[in-house]
């Protein structure tokens, strides 16, 4: 099963001076299982394309077919696509409102219609998923818990639905280094052990690198670029150019590279980086 969005154009306050088409005949398939980083500058649409994929937005032009339905199809219910894509807004903690973690966290399947038993169990389940203690946290205030805590309420709150797709904006942004280290082993975790499907927008590269097995560069409304993270960040100076930055270890690779050092500009990660730089210490390839 997958997401398939179809020739997607969307353009905000047709018709008036300050109309802008924010996406431009896209075309992506996102299949079950796998996690899918979204990055692009500040302005590209992803978050506009991302609202697309549960109906919060209605394409003017193309489709979005969640598991072989058309959402926007005569007689489909988007309630039914808004559980099976979870979508998780930046600094969702915002949307906190409830007296206690459990509340807030049962919010989504009470509103589902499901017993009371259910619904203790999802949220017990979802608050294991995100690392947060259920019995130590279940009655206590989310006002009063840290910004990676809340954080993780608000993601919890939309795993008690049980989504097979997780979309998130920025999750980390405004976390400090634990924070956002702690948000996403969760999000890997989710992904590797629960074969949830997470689609991720980000500016941080290195985040993307480590989690994506797929990347999808938006420019200007459209994909202009998709493929592995090898793939993408082997394109340095595209991406650069795109006003985009790039891993650590692929900025440093790249700068070796124009100084003459015979390296491979697609490795990204530590240990390539660090394969690569010791195979030319070793024959005393360096400037």
């Amino acid at each position: 099963m997958s997401i398939e969005v179809s020739n997607l154009t969307y353009t905000y306050m047709p018709g008036t001076p300050y109309e802008k088409t924010a996406l431009k005949q896209v075309n992506l398939r996102i299949e079950e299982g796998h996690f899918v980083g979204i990055i692009g500058h500040t302005g590209s649409g992803k978050s506009t394309l991302i609202q697309h994929l549960n109906g919060l937005l209605k394409p003017r032009e193309g489709k979005i077919v969640v598991d072989g339905s058309d959402i926007w199809e005569k007689g489909y219910k988007r309630s039914l696509a808004r559980q099976k894509v979870g979508l998780v807004f930046q600094y969702p903690e915002y949307q906190l409102f409830e007296e206690t973690v459990f509340k807030d966290v049962a919010f989504g399947p009470r509103n589902m219609g499901l017993g009371e038993k259910e619904i203790f169990n999802r949220v017990r389940f979802a608050m294991n998923m995100v690392g947060l203690d259920f019995e130590a946290l279940k009655d206590a205030s989310p006002f009063g818990l840290s910004g990676g805590q809340k954080r993780r309420i608000a993601i919890a709150g939309i795993l008690a639905m049980k989504p097979k797709y997780l979309v998130l904006d920025e999750p980390t942004a405004g976390l400090d280094p634990r924070g956002r280290k702690e948000i996403l082993g969760h999000l890997r975790d989710l992904n590797k052990k629960q074969g949830i499907t997470i689609i991720l927008v980000s500016h941080n590269m290195d985040e993307v690198a480590w989690l994506a097995d797929r990347i999808v560069v938006m420019d200007r409304g459209r994909i202009s670029r998709s493929g592995t993270p090898r793939e993408v960040f082997s394109d340095g100076k595209y991406l650069l150019e795109q006003g985009l930055a790039l891993p650590a270890m692929s900025s440093l690779l790249l700068r070796l590279k124009e100084k003459g050092w015979d390296v491979d500009g697609s490795a990204f990660t530590v240990e390539d980086a660090a394969r690569e730089i010791l195979k030319n210490l070793r024959c005393g390839n360096y400037a």
